[in-house]
């Protein structure tokens, strides 16, 4: 291993038994910092939006029990699959990676 790269044991990849590998170079840590910040700003849009919706959905008589317990349908499990593409994308991105 030379110094400028970064290398994970198998044990550090939550028991992945793949080889040691590396993840990126050190020069690419501004890109690892964009994708950083991108995926606060995600979770911040969706924080912001669950505690609003909450909030409305309290008012008129549904719980956080009721939203737990509720099984998307196929419309909506398409939304929230391509939502989570987006992000993911999103992501790729930032990392240079898409």
């Amino acid at each position: 291993m030379s110094d400028d790269t970064f290398t994970l044991p198998a044990a550090a990849t939550g028991g992945d038994v793949t080889a040691e590998r590396q993840i990126l170079p050190p020069a690419r840590i501004d890109d690892v910092a964009e994708a950083v910040l991108a995926l606060a700003r995600e979770l911040w849009v969706v924080a912001d939006r669950q505690i609003v919706t909450e909030a409305l959905l309290a008012r008129h008589g549904i719980t956080a029990r009721d939203i737990d317990a509720l099984q998307p349908d196929p419309e909506t499990q398409t939304r929230l699959d391509t939502r989570r593409h987006q992000i993911i994308d999103n992501l790729l991105v930032a990392l240079k990676a898409g």
